[in-house]
């Protein structure tokens, strides 16, 4: 437990009975002042403390600094998560579903920002179905990109088939000699997170605020982000991090010996 949730928890307990206390205090004023400092507050607290500040403004006051303190630490933290970049994601990733055109961009940030506040506060945040919905769609997405990928890459072997046939009916053919084949080892190579963009394409190993060491498949790199693959159980899913958020980075490359 960090010490920021050990903070809220005990700003909260101090809260709770500050708040018994200013409860106590209105029950035996009347039953109807304790009633509405219970079921209403902090409305019916700040009611009841006002109209009998002479006399309760210590309880009051002791109420009012612990919520606001408690209110205060537990909105930084979440904010700290990454809560409201999940909460916009998520509406994104709402109203693409209901008009049926959810894009890649928005499904991958739902997935990304869903994955990282998970990472940081150790909760579930997603709505499993939601989740699963988005899954299929970046699955459709990558079935019809591996498709034309393929049907791509057809075409590249028939022109490179047909290029080579006419390279043989030439009247001198030039005879190459392949070098000998270098040997090599693969080793990870610490690389400043500015020059990843010289490194896309390839396997990466990426260490985050807070977040162990975790290998990816460098897809794409701009001055403040950097799009990365990862499998998983599901299959294949892309996402992006900010670059300021990636404390090292490390590149898979081909060292000879």
């Amino acid at each position: 437990m960090d010490k920021l949730t050990l903070l809220i928890q005990l700003s909260g307990i101090l809260s709770l009975l500050a708040f018994f206390w200013l409860s106590i205090r209105a029950f035996r004023k009347h039953p109807a002042w304790g009633l509405l400092v219970l079921l209403l507050s902090p409305i019916g607290a700040s009611i009841f403390g006002i109209r009998h500040w002479s006399s309760e403004k210590k309880p009051y006051l002791a109420y009012l600094t612990s919520f606001a303190l408690v209110l205060s630490l537990a909105i930084y933290q979440f904010s700290s998560w990454g809560g409201w970049e999940l909460v916009q994601a998520y509406s994104r990733v709402q109203q693409g579903m209901q008009a049926q055109n959810l894009s890649r961009e928005d499904a991958t940030a739902f997935i990304h920002t869903s994955l990282d506040f998970g990472d940081k506060s150790g909760l579930n945040p997603e709505n499993q179905q939601q989740f699963n919905a988005v899954r299929r769609h970046l699955a459709e997405l990558d079935e019809a990109e591996q498709a034309a990928a393929a049907r791509e890459a057809a075409l590249a072997a028939a022109k490179a088939e047909a290029d080579a046939q006419n390279e043989l009916t030439r009247a001198t053919i030039s005879r190459k000699v392949q070098p000998d084949q270098e040997r090599y080892r693969l080793e990870y190579r610490t690389i400043p997170v500015a020059d990843a963009r010289n490194y896309v394409g390839s396997t990466v190993k990426i260490i985050r605020k807070g977040v162990q060491e975790k290998e990816y498949r460098l897809t794409g790199a701009t001055s403040g982000r950097l799009q990365l693959a990862q499998r998983n159980s599901a299959g294949t899913y892309s996402f992006s991090y900010k670059t300021r958020d990636v404390e090292k980075i490390r590149v898979l490359t081909r060292q000879p010996y």
